[in-house]
């Protein structure tokens, strides 16, 4: 019986720069904590930069437990609880990408690699269940895609993975 794909939440920040010389990043939070946080961090870019402020938004695909609803972002003013909503008509591709369908799973790379994505996505599947210890499991790609644009500017290859046991 296959088992429920780990479950995936969008992250969406939005926010201003110092300037454009900056890079935003959604990364999980070092504690050790259940549920998993997340920290919103800017890394400064190599380089000469105008000194004038730069609006943002970033939004990050992260696995989150499915029975949580809320998910804590720390960011430089302190941090945001923020309730998890269901997808709106405005992420219906978003939805679509991650949907439930057994032992599959999505990764997503915000650098367009295919092979980010891929690990990605094989990281996601559940746990084996291959019955037997020198069994091996086939992963196959499912469906490659992008995701652009829209309300939340995204820019993400997705890679959906279905995995099966061959005995």
């Amino acid at each position: 019986m296959p088992s429920a794909p780990a479950p995936q939440i969008l992250i969406v920040a939005e926010g201003k720069l110092p300037s454009p010389g900056f890079e935003v990043d959604i990364a999980e939070d070092p504690r050790r904590i259940f549920p998993q946080q997340f920290d919103l961090v800017r890394r400064p870019l190599d380089g000469f930069f105008p000194q004038v402020v730069t609006p943002y938004t970033y939004s990050e695909s992260v696995l989150f437990p499915a029975d949580q609803a809320v998910v804590t972002v720390h960011h430089a003013e302190g941090s945001d609880e923020v309730r998890i909503q269901k997808c709106g008509r405005e992420l219906a591709a978003y939805k679509r990408a991650v949907a439930d369908k057994g032992d599959e799973a999505t990764g997503f790379s915000k650098n367009l690699s295919f092979d980010e994505a891929f690990a990605n996505a094989v990281a996601a599947l559940p746990p084996s269940t291959t019955p037997i210890a020198d069994g091996i499991e086939t992963i196959v790609v499912q469906e490659i895609g992008g995701l652009f644009g829209g309300f939340f500017p995204r820019r993400d290859l997705f890679v959906r993975v279905r995995r099966t046991a061959v005995i």
